[in-house]
């Protein structure tokens, strides 16, 4: 029988909660079981758009379209138009995620055969001493890859893509690789749901230095809170 202290995991999503909003980040905590009235108008259209994306890659290709994406959006959009800033807003940001899925999806930016496709994912960071746990939504073989090595690009489609945001996501990703896959992704691509923008970060050995101070510095600002706990209900874990 071994005694292990409680690990600490950073996922994804709510750490780019709590870097938008620290203090809407605690009151959501305080509030985590009304769940319904948290979400706002940016994280329900995250939702439509990654449930659009994921059937758009369960489709065979010949029935990937423009009428099969516009009609995912469709299933998923949310009917609460009063999360929104207006009605005009509300129609907007569903017809404008519709046209950039159809620019990024079926304009060649996004490969018909990823290797990974909306996909959690967890790793040990030993460096870190904790976890780390990402939504991976395309993972495909890097164009610049003519030699086979093995190079790959990870792509996420995003609805915030303010510096903070992007900061995070390059950062995180290229630990994320180094670790779990033992090499850094060749690019990081954000792809812009509001704006259409695509947006490319190359990671290196030097630039992984960075990003490992990056997420030493984002451990140490966490709220002592158990949603960055696991096995949070005891001070130590038990493992057989």
């Amino acid at each position: 029988m071994e005694l292990l202290p409680a690990v600490v995991r950073i996922e994804d999503f709510r750490l780019e909660e709590l870097l938008r909003s620290p203090e809407q980040f605690a009151k959501k905590q305080a509030l985590r079981r009304k769940r319904e009235g948290d979400v706002n108008w940016r994280q329900m259209t995250q939702y439509a758009a990654s449930h659009a994306v994921n059937d758009f890659y369960a489709l065979p290709v010949e029935a990937r379209t423009a009428d099969a994406i516009a009609a995912s959006v469709e299933r998923w959009w949310t009917n609460r138009n009063y999360k929104f800033l207006t009605d005009e807003h509300y129609l907007q940001t569903k017809q404008t995620v519709i046209e950039n899925l159809e620019i990024f999806l079926l304009g060649g930016a996004c490969s018909p055969n990823p290797i990974i496709c909306f996909e959690q994912m967890t790793t040990y960071v030993d460096d870190l001493d904790m976890e780390l746990s990402q939504i991976f939504h395309t993972v495909i073989e890097d164009k610049g890859d003519s030699a086979g090595t093995g190079a790959y690009t990870v792509q996420k489609f995003v609805v915030d893509a303010d510096r903070e945001a992007l900061e995070l996501l390059f950062h995180m990703t290229s630990v994320f690789g180094e670790s779990a896959f033992g090499r850094l992704p060749a690019r990081i691509e954000a792809l812009s749901l509001l704006d259409g923008k695509r947006i490319t970060f190359e990671p290196s050995d030097k630039s992984l230095e960075y990003s490992y101070d990056y997420m030493y510095l984002v451990k140490t600002l966490l709220p002592e809170t158990d949603v960055f706990k696991v096995n949070a209900l005891r001070d130590v874990q038990l493992v057989m």
